[in-house]
């Protein structure tokens, strides 16, 4: 049986993709974002949230409100809502929630199995803290898989034996793997794969063919839900076109 609460999203969804014109209009985000949270869309309530949070589309910035939101999203499921609770109980809700270690790993392991890239890279970072040097490769290994920049750069750092001695991610050797990821951590800044590059030069020839091969595999995988972030998809999800710049 299909619950009143999906029947009512689809409902307005429905209706506000029938209405939609070519192009957005200031106001129309927020308006049609609030229509399809009143009806019950976990997923409107984390971009309305969001709008509140970074004061786009002309929304004024309002961090409160935003947590609000934020929970309300996360109530009804959302993974994306509860990443960002986790991020208020992790800091960014100064003067709205007080900081709590515990409901932050809680609410971003929601978002992380759901497989969002941002809340792996955090539940790692937090799992290596407190001592889980399992489960946080684990979960940095999910974020380089999607391709997340700051997973593959401190992936390779740790195989290629460079973090800080103080650092309490295990010490790993494992240079194919190292150089790899460094490279592919720099795939989109020129200079610094440029000094990478040099520097393999001088690596043994059956290391620099391997890490090649690797690199050369190597595909991103981003989740469904790591796609899912951004305005665009606020507008898609109500049906507008993202104004033009």
């Amino acid at each position: 049986m299909i619950s009143v609460r999906k029947t009512s999203v689809r409902t307005a969804l429905a209706f506000l993709i029938l209405v939609a014109p070519a192009q957005a209009s200031a106001g129309q985000l927020d308006e049609r974002l609030t229509t399809l949270s009143n009806a019950g869309s976990g997923e409107a309530a984390y971009h309305l949230g969001m709008l509140y949070h970074m004061g786009l589309a002309g929304v004024p910035k309002d961090q409160r409100k935003a947590f609000e939101l934020f929970k309300l999203a996360a109530d009804r499921g959302d993974p994306l809502g509860a990443y960002k609770v986790g991020c208020f109980y992790d800091g960014q809700g100064e003067g709205v929630v007080k900081g709590n270690p515990q409901l932050a790993l809680k609410y971003k392991l929601v978002a992380a199995e759901a497989g969002y890239n941002l809340a792996q890279e955090d539940v790692s970072k937090r799992l290596f803290d407190t001592g889980d040097t399992t489960g946080a490769l684990r979960w940095l290994e999910a974020a380089a898989a999607q391709g997340d920049r700051m997973a593959l750069g401190f992936l390779g750092a740790m195989y290629s034996g460079l973090l800080p001695p103080d650092n309490p991610a295990p010490k790993a050797s494992d240079p194919v793997k190292g150089w790899a990821y460094m490279l592919l951590s720099a795939r989109d800044t020129p200079e610094i794969r440029t000094a990478l590059e040099t520097e393999l030069a001088k690596r043994p020839a059956e290391e620099r063919k391997r890490v090649k091969a690797f690199v050369h595999d190597w595909r991103a995988q981003p989740s469904a839900l790591s796609q899912r972030t951004g305005i665009e998809s606020a507008y898609k999800l109500v049906g507008l076109t993202v104004p033009k710049a």
